[in-house]
């Protein structure tokens, strides 16, 4: 007979230091997208121009950003300022 430990963490998110949040425009009609851009406007141009090749007219524009996870109790879970 095998026995187990379970161990329960606690986890924190922190966003990667000099990860700015990027966007990118998504077509919900052939699904193509664009490239992620550093502004908001370069993906909702790109939906623009996808609008007028494609004549597809529903798009997203996404935001995101870059983070770890680290468990809680992990010295490196905490970063300096």
């Amino acid at each position: 007979m095998r026995s187990s430990t379970y161990r329960f963490t606690e986890w924190t998110l922190s966003a990667v230091p000099g990860a700015e949040i990027r966007y990118y425009g998504k077509c919900l009609e052939c699904f193509a997208q664009s490239t992620d851009a550093e502004v908001p406007d370069e993906a909702q141009l790109w939906c623009l121009k996808h609008a007028g090749l494609s004549r597809c007219t529903r798009y997203e524009v996404h935001a995101f950003q870059h983070f770890d996870a680290r468990p809680t109790d992990s010295p490196a879970a905490v970063r300096p300022n």
